[in-house]
């Protein structure tokens, strides 16, 4: 009887969860590996360019305009990897990667998007990691519901 109550809660909770997405600490760790990057670049000249002007040494990164930003942070991961400007954070940035692969494979929320990157807007580095920041917080505190 034990048993049959145990498979019956077990089932209860995979079916009412969001389909593949039950990932706390992904999203904690991203939250967190976000958080580390801004707070180290913040000082950094390069990373806080304006995007609008033909600076050479900035890092202009899309940021979607629209829900579907996988891509976009995707991409713009993968140019912060290759920059030299946060060549000293290239394992925070990898993993950071990772984590968008993985909620995206997972379906999560705005993450499960499969439509390419809408380069609208560009931005810095800081203002990529802050919209970066903002999308794996509201994805949290969904998956929380």
């Amino acid at each position: 009887m034990l048993l049959a109550v145990v498979l019956a809660s077990t089932l209860f909770l995979c079916t009412s969860a969001r389909p593949g997405c039950f990932a706390p600490l992904t999203f904690l760790t991203g939250i967190k590996n976000v958080e580390y990057l801004i707070n180290n670049l913040q000082g950094d000249t390069s990373s806080q360019c304006n995007c609008s002007t033909n600076e050479t040494d900035c890092l202009c990164l899309p940021i979607s305009s629209d829900n579907c930003t996988t891509a976009c942070f995707q991409e713009g991961l993968s140019q912060m990897s290759n920059s030299t400007v946060t060549k000293r954070f290239y394992l925070t940035v990898n993993q950071l990667k990772k984590i968008v692969v993985t909620l995206k494979s997972n379906k999560c929320g705005s993450f499960a998007c499969e439509q390419p990157c809408n380069r609208i807007t560009r931005g810095n580095t800081v203002t990529f990691l802050k919209t970066l920041l903002q999308s794996l917080q509201s994805e949290r505190m969904r998956d929380k519901v």
